[in-house]
């Protein structure tokens, strides 16, 4: 990372990014470190609570030591690691890179793990830690000169900030955008953008980020050469950091005032100034500081006429900015010597540093103006990306509203044509005519619309194939009660039958509709980690029913120990739908085996049947879409959908494993699948 500083960096990097505490620094080191004893005496260090008092006192020394920054965000994250503990991960990444940052620490890891702080405050929507996390990349971008890039992810952060919940996070953002718009010459905007963080710093209860904002408006101020306005706001910051004992924002807020009493030539108290400021800064480590705290004594001393003394440390600063690449200072540094040889009468040395001046200052004004088309253009296409993702976002609800309002009406038919079908055996034939024939229809109207929506075409087939039979059947039971022709105690002796029929188009229906959600919206994932044991045997004993009627033993030999990492109601799911195809495919007095194979990253589930098996033919098809529209009896007639397989594999795969089978047709078939141990390491 190249450290090219620019004249308001030092404003850009003290805007950090997690809350500032209530009580002063050193009282909240001291109580987070007897914090972090009370939890290693207890033998605590992999709990959360322990990594949260790391990261704390890893923030509070990140403008001070950088090893001991290095140190304590590493133990945090490797901690964090060990028991997967996600904020605590973002946390330390991002403590990491803004101490790298500060420290101008040559890090080509510094965005990645940014990039990676990004990625796990997404996974758990931890809005506050993605806030904090753009905030830094921007401020990373904003060192690299990608001033474009800066723009953008301020402009992610604060998007966040819309609800009006992070007051603390949009009063920094919009201080830091300020920053860049001044960076880039337009300090009249800036003054715009920081005066209306100073609005919102009402909102807050901690005084420090109302002192941050009125010493950057002090220093904007006395650049606009406003010095009653600078040194007004300049002393109220003062007041506030003494308060809070901030060190290291009250010797930039009093390098600042020195700076404004020289623009007035108040030479003797702005040396008070410089002399305050450079005591306080013997423990921190921001170096573009301590570099303009040397420009500030060499001005001084120009000022009051000690010419060898300024020569002396304009020669320092300009040697030093050159080590440090830092532009800006050079050519602030290269001005004061040209003045001084000019004075000495000495042509070839002013000459020579005029050279430099005008060079960097006319290469400033250059990349000024690039800079500030760089950003108009990240603003103008920002813009744009908003535009088309709100027209994106209309025509989403409008699709789904057409959606809602078909599927509304497709389930209304259903119930109207069941409901007539009650009363008139002759009215329920013509209206199943009449669904027949608007099937056909809409089948050929959406290969006509490229399978547009082929969503619905899945549903209104598989609710008029396989639904419709079993309530026709209910129905005509029913109207045969209502004519006299079977005596209510006959009616006894189908309830099993209509029991068995009503509990199958249950579980069609729960497999129905869990496939359509997942076609029109996907699966929602929550995956959390449990024991595979248990969650068997709470599905079998759904199915126990079942499996009595025909006398089948369906054997639970999963090792207690084992476990996964999964979403359970899909895993439950998928152990129901495999255990009812084994019922539905073995005779009676038959057995099913469910058991688990531990592997190296994950854990193989089978369920084994004795049943009829399946034939090569059919083996073939399946888990393929064209299936789940082909139904196949069972050994006592049980009707299905072949829409449960459908669903094993697309929820086997949604969490990160596989499923496959193994049948010898007239011996029995096993399905496998497999389930990760542990999340999945995108990274």
């Amino acid at each position: 990372m190249k450290c090219n500083y620019t004249t308001l960096i030092a404003v850009l990097i003290f805007c950090s990014f997690f809350n500032i505490p209530k009580l002063t620094a050193q009282a909240k080191k001291q109580e987070i470190l007897s914090k972090i004893t009370a939890h290693r005496l207890e033998s605590k260090e992999k709990d959360s609570s322990y990594i949260n008092l790391i990261n704390a006192l890893s923030r509070e020394l990140r403008y001070s030591n950088y090893d001991s920054v290095k140190i304590l965000s590493t133990e945090a994250l490797d901690l964090s690691r060990k028991i997967n503990y996600k904020q605590g991960q973002a946390k330390a990444l991002l403590t990491a890179s803004f101490s790298e940052i500060i420290a101008c620490k040559d890090s080509k890891k510094t965005l990645d793990h940014i990039d990676q702080a990004i990625v796990l405050s997404t996974k758990i929507k931890a809005d506050s830690t993605l806030i904090s996390a753009y905030n830094i990349k921007a401020i990373y971008k904003t060192y690299v000169n990608d001033y474009e890039g800066a723009y953008e992810q301020y402009q992610n952060a604060l998007l966040l900030c819309e609800n009006n919940k992070h007051p603390l996070e949009e009063t920094k953002l919009y201080s830091n955008l300020a920053t860049l718009f001044s960076v880039l010459g337009d300090n009249d905007e800036s003054i715009k953008i920081y005066i209306k963080a100073l609005a919102i710093t009402d909102r807050l209860e901690d005084k420090f980020w109302v002192g941050v904002v009125k010493s950057n408006l002090g220093f904007l101020y006395n650049k606009t050469h406003q010095f009653d306005k600078a040194i007004t706001f300049l002393d109220e910051s003062i007041q506030i950091f003494t308060e809070v004992d901030r060190k290291e924002w009250l010797a930039y807020a009093y390098l600042t005032k020195a700076n404004i009493l020289l623009n007035i030539n108040e030479t003797k108290e702005a040396l008070r100034y410089l002399d305050l400021s450079k005591g306080l800064q013997k423990n921190l480590i921001d170096e573009k500081l301590k570099q303009d705290l040397l420009l500030g004594y060499t001005k001084y001393h120009q000022q009051i006429n000690e010419l060898e003394k300024s020569e002396q440390l304009a020669k320092e600063g300009y040697l030093s900015s050159i080590e440090n690449q830092n532009q800006i200072l050079i050519a602030n540094f290269s001005e004061i010597l040209y003045q001084l040889y000019k004075e000495k009468e000495n042509q070839k040395e002013a000459l020579f540093y005029l050279e430099k001046f005008k060079n960097i200052t006319d290469s400033t004004a250059l990349q000024s103006k690039q800079n500030a088309l760089a950003l108009l253009n990240a603003k103008t296409n920002f813009q744009k990306q908003q535009n088309d993702l709100k027209l994106e976002n209309q025509r989403t609800i409008k699709q789904q509203k057409t959606y809602i309002i078909f599927s509304l009406f497709i389930v209304f038919l259903v119930i109207l044509i069941a409901y007539y079908g009650y009363r008139n055996n002759n009215t329920i034939t013509n209206l199943n005519h009449q669904l027949e024939e608007k099937t056909i229809t809409l089948e050929k109207s959406e290969k006509t619309l490229k399978y547009a929506n082929e969503t619905q075409e899945k549903l209104f087939s598989i609710i008029s194939h396989d639904l419709k039979s079993p309530i026709n059947a209910l129905k005509n039971l029913l109207l045969l009660i209502k004519n006299g022709d079977i005596e209510p105690k006959d009616f006894l002796n189908f309830v099993p039958k209509l029991y068995s029929d009503v509990d199958a188009m249950s579980f069609t229906l729960n497999n129905l509709l869990t496939w359509s959600k997942s076609q029109m919206n996907g699966f929602v994932n929550k995956p959390i980690s449990f024991q595979i044991h248990e969650k068997v045997n709470s599905s079998i004993q759904l199915l126990q029913e079942n499996a009595n009627q025909k006398k089948i033993t369906i054997i639970n030999d999963v090792p207690t120990s084992a476990q996964i990492y999964c979403d359970v109601n899909q895993f439950n799911l998928i152990v129901r739908n495999l255990v009812t195809n084994g019922i539905k495919f073995t005779p009676t007095g038959g057995e099913i085996k469910i058991h688990a194979s531990e592997k190296e990253q994950f854990w193989e589930i089978s369920c084994k049947d004795n049943g009829v098996g399946i034939t090569p033919e059919i083996l073939k098809k399946l888990f393929k879409p064209d299936s789940a529209l082909q139904s196949t009896y069972g050994t006592n007639r049980e009707k299905g959908t072949g829409l449960g397989l459908l669903l094993c594999k697309e929820m086997v795969e949604n969490n990160g494993g596989k499923i496959f089978v193994k049948s010898t047709n007239n011996e029995g078939s096993t399905f496998y699948f497999t389930i990760p141990k542990n999340p999945i390491d995108n990274n």
